[in-house]
Formats: C-alpha cells, sequence, structure tokens
C-alpha cells in the first residue's frame, strides 16, 4: 500500500491533504502559518512598502479644498555625477491631469481641488527604459505653499536591473558563508563535547530557521539599497555604498560600524533633551540637533540596510541592537521606533515586536499620529495571527476594519483606503480559518475580492497580486470544504494572474506561480485528474527547480515535496520506472533537509518516502535487496518516531512484522523471532499470528537438528499464542513422529479433528503428518 505525504503549505500553493488514513496532526503546524505568510502576508507587505505612506492624507482629505498648483522637475540619475533634468516623463497623481517634463526636466501639476498644505496622491512617473528612483519620497509628498519644485528621479532600467542583480548575487554569497561559518563552529562544539546532541539541534534549527526569515525579505533589501542616492551622500559615505556595490559588503558594514551612526544619533537626541530645556534661548541650536538626528537616523537606515545586504547572524544582531537603542533613546519618536518594531516583527522577534508596536500604538494615538497609529495595529493584528493569539488578533483587526470603511466612505472609496479594507478583510478571512469558522471567513475572502476586483478595475497592475492572493485563499478554502469546481474556478484565475505578474517581474513571482501551479496540481489530484495533475506538477517543478538552483536552502523543501508528487502520480499510475526516479530524487533531497534540520516533521516525511519505496521495490522480484534496504531504513525510521508518539503504533507493528517475514525467508528464523516478539509487545492482536509461525518454522529447525526438546517446546508457544489453529498441533504431531512418539502423535491428530474436523479438505492428500499416520497404519487405531 502506498502511503499519501500530500501536504498543505509547503509551498506558497500547497494545501492539507490527507496523510494515509487521514491523520493530519503531524503537518497542522504548517497549514496556518503558511496561508498566512504565502497567500496574504505578500500582498500586505506590497502595500505598506508602496503605498502606506501615502495614507496620512485621510487624516487630511476631508478639509476645506482649493485649487491649486505644484510645480516639479524630473531628473535622471547618474550615480555620483549631478541629475541631469529629463524630458518626456508622465507624471500621473490623483486629482490632477497627467503632465509630461519638458526638456529642462520641468512638469507643473494643476489640481482641481487640492490646496497648499494637502498630500498629494502620488500614481506614476513613467519613460521607457526608466523607472522611478525615489519613490518613498514622492509618496509623501505636500503641495509646497511656497511653490518650492517637487523632486522626481528616475534610474536607466538596464543598470537599475544590473546593480540589484549584483547587489543580491552578492547578498546571497555573504547569507551563505556566514550561514556555513555559523554551522561549523556549532559543530566544532559538538565535537569538543561543549553541547548536547539535542543543544546542537536546537542551535542547528535556530540557525536555519533565522536565515530563512532573513533571506525572505532579502529583495525588499536589495531594491530599497539601490535607491540610494549616491549624489546626495557625503565622499565617505559614497565609498561605503560603493564598497556595497562592489560585493564587499562586510567591508561596507564594518565602515558604517566605524561612523557610529547610532551613537551620533544618540547624541544628537540627547542634546535635543537638553535643549528643550531652555528652548527660548536654545531655538535655532535644536533645531540643528534635530536635523543632525533626522540625518544620522538616515544614515543608521542606510547602515541596518548593508548590515541586511552582508547578511549572517552576527549582522542581524547588530542590526537589531542598533535599531533598539535608537528607539529606547527617544519612545517618542514614533518612525524610529516602528523601524525597530518592523525589523523585530519581520525577524520573527514577537516579543519585542509587540512591546515597540504597543509603545508606537500609544504614542501616535496619543499624538493623533493616524498614520502610525494604523500601522501599528495593522502589524499587532498580523502578529497575533502569527502566534495563534486569535482572539487579540479579532479584537485588534474587527475595530481596524470599521475604521478603514469608515475612511472609505468619508472619502467616496477613495482607492487607498478601499485597498486597506480589502487587506484587513482578508486578514479577517485567516482569523476565521484558524477559528475553523468557515461561514464567516468565506465571506470575509469574498468580501476581500469584492474589494479588490473594484480596484482592479481603476488599477490592474497595483492590485492584481492583492486580487490573485484573495483568489488563492478562496480556492484553498472550497479545496478543504471539497468544493471542487468552486476551487478550480479561483485557482484557475489567480493563475491567469500570477502568469501575468511572473512575465513582467520573474524573479518576483516565480514562486508564486510555482505555488499556484502546485495547488492544481493537488487539486487534480485530488478528483483523480491524473493528466492534468501530472501537467501542473511539472510546471511547478520546472520553476521550483530554477528557484532551488537559485537558493538551496529556502527552496530544498518544495523541491522535494514537488518530486514527491509526481512520484504519487506515477505510482498511481503505474509507470513504475518514472515513480523510482523521482522518489529517489525527492529521498535524497529530505536526507539533507532532515540533518540540517532534524526535526520529527522532517523525518516523517523522509520516513514516507521510504515506504512509498519500500512498496515499490516490493512487487518486483528483481529488486527484492533494495524492499530489504529500504524496509530497513523506514522501519528505522518510524521506531524513532514512535519513541516520541504512540500514534505510530500500528505502522510500526507492520513494520517489523514485514522485516520478520523477509528474514523467515532468508532463513534467518532466530532474528524473525525477536522482531515479531517486540510486534507482538505492542500489539498482540496483530502480531500474535506472525510469531506463532516463526516459532512453528523454529521448532522444525530444532527437530531436523534432533533437538526435539527444543522442538516441542518452541511449537507449544505457537500453540499457547493462537489455541485454536488445528495447523500448529499438526506440526507438533509430525514432530512427535520424527521424535518416535507414535501414541502422543496420535493424540495430536485427534485434538486436530476435534478443532477442525474439516481439516483435511483444505489440503489435497492431506498434510504430510497425515500421510505419515496413514503409512504407518496408526489411523485405524
Amino acid at each position: 500500500m502506498i502511503i499519501d505525504t500530500k501536504k498543505y503549505g509547503q509551498t506558497s500553493a500547497a494545501k492539507i491533504l490527507s496523510l494515509g488514513n487521514k491523520n493530519k496532526n503531524f503537518i497542522i503546524c504548517f497549514v496556518l502559518r503558511s496561508l498566512i505568510r504565502n497567500f496574504v502576508f505578500k500582498p500586505l507587505l506590497y502595500y505598506h512598502e508602496k503605498n502606506i505612506l501615502t495614507l496620512i492624507i485621510l487624516s487630511t482629505a476631508l478639509t476645506a479644498m482649493a485649487q491649486a498648483t505644484q510645480p516639479c522637475i524630473v531628473k535622471q540619475y547618474n550615480q555620483k555625477q549631478q541629475k541631469t533634468p529629463l524630458a518626456g516623463v508622465q507624471v500621473e497623481v490623483r486629482g490632477a491631469q497627467t503632465a509630461t517634463s519638458a526638456a529642462n526636466g520641468v512638469v507643473t501639476l494643476q489640481f482641481a481641488t487640492l490646496k497648499p498644505g494637502d498630500r498629494v496622491p502620488f500614481r506614476a512617473a513613467t519613460k521607457a527604459g526608466f523607472e522611478l528612483m525615489n519613490k518613498t519620497a514622492v509618496e509623501q509628498w505636500n503641495i509646497s505653499r511656497d511653490q518650492k519644485p517637487f523632486e522626481i528621479v528616475l534610474i536607466q532600467s538596464v543598470y537599475f536591473t544590473q546593480l540589484k542583480g549584483k547587489l543580491k548575487q552578492s547578498s546571497v554569497d555573504s547569507y551563505h558563508e556566514k550561514y556555513e561559518k555559523a554551522r561549523a563552529e556549532l559543530e566544532k562544539l559538538q565535537k569538543e563535547g561543549k553541547l548536547k546532541e539535542q543543544e546542537y539541534y536546537d542551535k542547528l534549527n535556530e540557525l536555519e530557521d533565522r536565515y530563512d526569515s532573513q533571506l525572505k525579505n532579502l529583495d525588499a533589501y536589495v531594491d530599497q539599497f539601490a535607491r540610494i542616492d549616491l549624489s546626495e551622500l557625503s565622499e565617505q559615505e559614497q565609498q561605503f555604498v560603493e564598497l556595497a556595490h562592489a560585493g564587499r559588503l562586510d567591508e561596507a558594514a564594518e565602515a558604517y560600524n566605524a561612523l557610529n551612526a547610532a551613537g551620533k544619533y544618540i547624541t544628537a537626541v540627547e542634546n535635543v533633551r537638553k535643549l528643550n530645556e531652555d528652548i527660548v534661548k536654545l531655538e535655532d541650536e535644536k533645531a540643528q540637533q534635530q536635523e543632525a538626528a533626522k540625518t544620522f537616523f538616515a544614515v543608521l537606515q542606510r547602515q541596518v540596510n548593508t548590515l541586511k545586504l552582508a547578511g549572517g547572524e552576527e549582522n542581524y544582531r547588530k542590526a537589531g541592537e542598533l535599531l533598539k537603542r535608537a528607539a529606547l533613546a527617544d519612545t517618542t519618536n514614533v518612525e524610529v521606533v516602528y523601524e525597530y518594531a518592523k525589523f523585530a516583527l519581520d525577524q520573527q522577534d514577537y516579543i519585542n515586536a509587540e512591546q515597540f508596536l504597543l509603545i508606537c500604538k500609544n504614542c501616535s494615538k496619543n499624538s493623533s499620529n493616524l498614520f502610525y497609529e494604523l500601522l501599528a495595529l495593522g502589524d499587532l493584528g498580523r502578529l497575533y495571527i502569527f502566534t495563534y493569539d486569535i482572539s487579540q488578533a479579532e479584537q485588534i483587526m474587527i475595530p481596524l476594519l470599521q475604521r478603514y470603511e469608515d475612511y472609505n466612505n468619508q472619502l467616496g472609496e477613495f482607492f487607498l483606503s478601499q485597498g486597506f479594507v480589502a487587506q484587513t478583510q482578508n486578514f479577517m478571512g485567516i482569523i476565521y480559518v484558524q477559528k475553523k469558522d468557515y461561514t464567516r471567513a468565506e465571506n470575509f475572502f469574498t468580501q476581500a475580492l469584492n474589494s479588490y476586483t473594484n480596484l482592479f478595475a481603476n488599477y490592474p497592475e497595483t492590485f492584481r497580486s492583492g486580487l490573485a492572493s484573495t483568489q488563492t485563499n478562496l480556492g484553498l478554502l472550497y479545496s478543504d470544504l471539497h468544493n471542487y469546481t468552486k476551487a478550480e474556478e479561483y485557482f484557475l484565475k489567480a493563475l491567469e494572474n500570477y502568469t501575468l505578474l511572473f512575465f513582467r517581474t520573474p524573479n518576483e513571482y516565480r514562486s508564486d506561480l510555482a505555488g499556484i501551479q502546485h495547488n492544481l496540481g493537488i487539486l487534480y489530484d485530488d478528483i483523480h485528474d491524473y493528466t492534468k495533475a501530472e501537467e501542473y506538477y511539472l510546471k511547478a517543478l520546472e520553476n521550483y527547480t530554477q528557484l532551488f538552483n537559485w537558493n538551496p536552502e529556502a527552496f530544498r523543501s518544495k523541491y522535494a515535496d514537488i518530486q514527491k508528487r509526481l512520484a504519487d502520480i506515477y505510482m498511481t499510475i503505474e509507470e513504475y520506472a518514472k515513480a523510482e526516479d523521482y522518489y529517489l530524487k525527492s529521498l535524497e533531497l529530505y536526507k539533507i533537509l532532515y540533518k540540517k534540520q532534524p526535526t520529527d516533521n522532517n523525518r516523517l516525511r523522509l520516513a514516507w518516502i521510504q515506504f512509498n519505496l519500500m512498496s515499490l521495490y516490493a512487487n518486483n522480484p528483481s529488486q527484492i535487496e533494495l524492499y530489504e534496504t529500504m524496509l530497513t531504513a523506514v522501519l528505522d525510521s518510524f521506531e524513532y518516531l514512535y519513541r516520541s508518539d504512540d500514534s505510530y503504533k500500528t505502522i510500526v507493528v507492520g513494520l517489523r512484522n514485514r522485516k520478520g517475514l523477509r528474514c523467515l525467508q532468508n532463513e534467518k528464523t532466530d532474528e524473525a523471532i525477536e522482531l515479531f516478539k517486540s510486534a507482538y509487545q505492542i500489539d498482540p492482536e496483530n502480531a500474535a499470528i506472525y510469531l506463532a509461525d516463526s516459532y512453528n518454522k523454529k521448532a522444525y529447525e530444532y527437530a531436523h537438528q534432533n533437538n526435539f526438546a527444543k522442538a516441542l517446546e518452541t511449537i507449544d508457544k505457537a500453540i499457547e499464542l493462537m489455541p485454536k489453529e488445528a495447523n500448529y498441533y499438526d506440526s507438533k504431531g509430525e514432530i512427535l513422529l520424527m521424535k518416535g512418539d507414535e501414541q502422543e502423535a496420535v493424540k495430536m491428530w485427534k485434538k486436530i479433528l476435534e478443532l477442525d474436523p474439516d481439516f483435511l479438505k483444505k489440503y489435497e492428500g492431506g498434510t504430510d503428518f497425515y500421510k505419515q499416520l496413514k503409512e504407518k497404519g496408526l489411523l485405524d487405531n
């Protein structure tokens, strides 16, 4: 029998399925975390990173409106050289007609209703071959009261792509080097006896989790670092950034460390505090120190980003310490406090994340800073979902959703507030999935879908990812509810959107595309459409192969899982050569995964692959040695798991019996008896017959050695186990004849007929015992 090991959440598109007898317990911890991180979390991060800064407009959009103009100048980024005017750039903002920059880069925006001081909802600045560089700055524009021009900076797309690619490769290499160094140090400590085996594995798991978590955010760090404007930095800091561009990330990080930006920021903050005591006399100096604090915090942010790019446990520890020092220096500065809280949340440091998000929320509320209050509330809700504190998450998200809906109604369905409504509706859906209230989950996911659909109609490129994630959530929900028609409908819609996103930015969306292909493969597998299941699994495999080649540590599990699923398909449709090939590939990957992360869950994955290979080889006599090898391996794996979880009792008993039978076939009777004994001790009902048979065989071995005392003693053990089984009395009678005790042998024959009057009908011509009795004329007696 093939044991099914389909799982939910091993990729950004996997879902929970049965495990043999529908036992889901071993993987349930992966389910909701994967649903949150992969299907909703990415678009939510997209919102936070790309659009959320403009949320401040919500607090001012209801004030009186008046016509205003705003001059802008569009420039081309030239690295360290001064930026130059750029013509032909289309500038789009909400509330004004699209305008194009002239030869001198100047463009003027005409607003019909906004007035000086109002926030400008920026949409895009586009020109073929270029892309926006200073996106964070333009998303925070207010119409200038003194008509100071906005600066829009564009960078050549080819240079920007190459720079990000180089930075990412350098960063990935740096992460890998530090990971291997840290792992080697742990191995050294274990070999020296300074770490016990369990301590070693615990620390190795922690190390792996940290690196996996850090790598997930690498694209955002690379993008942020690539946007640093060299022309606006000091010569000294230009050198630091250029070191990073050249791949010398550790040197760049060390150079920033020597600059002591955190210390200077803290000094400036402390100076501001001192100067506040005499604000009248020292107003000018205070302003200078505030500006210094702002400047050095910007330097500190770039230092932290450099450390993130360099990667490694030590660099992330430094980054966290620097941000935490800055946050503690002035807990009323919500921007700085939030920066550290967000860092801690991304690193899954939920204790510090919660502490500083609460500080941020309270300070923002007290100062009526709507922007950071809403940011902190949303992140607190996410944190409680991640930590399975569903009650807390629900208490935060319900009123937060109401606030977003109120803003949306007040602003006339303003697109940004609609986006936050959709995002929070998705969160609510996840909360009710965790609470197993699937009706409410469906309701919120449907509301989110409607919200994203409306937004997508007007802003397709901005909201396509959110729409796709919601379609995926609904597909997963309907699949788990066995409504496969609806599940297929939503998965195919999500596939269409992820395909378009993939063609636009392959590196960013390859994992999502592989995930939805994986989901479709599982769905068709569930409904036994193996042709389509194979088609989508192979497509997913193609993408996971590229992802695995780029980052083996992050994608090894997904790469192994998709190959295991293909093997299951080929086993089902009896293409055994292909099944063996994919099982062996996934087996090697899971061996590496288990070595790096020796958790019970990874051991279980490994065990099921071994089990399926064992079952494959069992059907082919020419592969009997491979069968025995895999049988030993899978028994070892389940024996290990059984020590801490007795739910594996049945399969351990079955495997011990299987191995015992092979021992009997190989004339290793003593070894078989020990295996059957161990199985009998766990489950007498299912092991008694095998143990009795092994005693029966051993009794004959003793008899052929003329050791009749042992032979009779052993066959009596079989009879004791199975007292109503006539065959064992037949064996005992034959042994008695071999011994020469004809009288007792005849008694055994009478006992056989007493137990089973139709005994002879089962054996054509009679058993050997019967034939010998007849030849000797003992039956007449």
